[in-house]
């Protein structure tokens, strides 16, 4: 970042509890990752003292679940515990359809990758139960119930393309063109929009261009109908970060 090799903005997830708040142009720390391994789960007690550790310096969570067992574990824990505003669930990859409610209620935001559905999603019909198809990377049902929704690559897992990512959560098709439950499919405009946020509030109202704003911007190469028509990489033009021109390899 110091050199300008990296011109994103970068947040950092793993930065120890403690870390001083960086000054300048650096890594700015964001909430505490906790990954919550399916092979390993903790033990209730073992979780709420993490989040509490947390917590009790004022910094918020950002749990790893990708399973129902996971999601169920974090919630009654923070039912215990409370939330904290910023603590979000990182993935959400299933969410029973009765657990939508809580998320909401602890005020959660959520990060999530429907990309996977179109780089995955053959073999999550042939691997996963039926039953459990409608709870797979959920986005329009979050949206819908007011939870901050957030788009992400999780790269290099998942398509680091940010357009691809969005055109998969408006399609929600997989390679072989089956769509995966398409009443999760979001709008263009809001999985546009759901990379427009601020990094430290995922899932907030975008961005605005204004006097005194940090001049991050994005140059297209077409009308924002012909844009959220085709939500591709190569209508990209120019990306500014900071009011610099990027070069050609940093424009997604």
């Amino acid at each position: 970042m110091a050199s300008g090799d990296l011109p994103q903005h970068v947040q950092l997830l793993g930065a120890p509890l403690g870390t001083p708040p960086a000054s300048g142009r650096g890594p700015r720390v964001g909430p505490w990752k906790i990954v919550l391994a399916d092979s390993a789960l903790p033990t209730f007690d073992e979780l709420a003292d993490a989040v509490s550790a947390a917590h009790s310096i004022g910094r918020p969570v950002a749990v790893h679940t990708v399973t129902r067992e996971s999601l169920v574990l974090l919630l009654a824990v923070l039912a215990q515990t409370g939330s904290l505003p910023g603590d979000r669930l990182e993935h959400a990859a299933v969410v029973p359809v009765e657990l939508v409610a809580p998320i909401r209620q602890l005020g959660l935001r959520v990060v999530t990758q429907p990309g996977f559905i179109a780089d995955r999603g053959d073999d999550y019909l042939r691997e996963i139960p039926a039953e459990d198809h409608a709870d797979l990377y959920r986005c329009e049902s979050l949206h819908a119930a007011r939870i901050p929704l957030a788009l992400s690559s999780d790269a290099p897992y998942g398509p680091l393309d940010p357009w691809a990512v969005m055109s998969s959560a408006t399609t929600r098709r997989t390679q072989a063109g089956i769509t995966l439950n398409s009443g999760e499919c979001l709008s263009p405009l809001w999985a546009l929009g759901s990379y427009l946020g601020p990094a430290d509030r995922p899932g907030a109202a975008p961005r605005r261009v204004r006097p005194g704003a940090s001049a991050d911007l994005v140059l297209l190469r077409a009308s924002m109908h012909e844009v959220l028509r085709r939500l591709d990489a190569d209508l990209v033009r120019l990306t500014i970060v900071e009011g610099r021109p990027q070069r050609e390899s940093a424009t997604l």
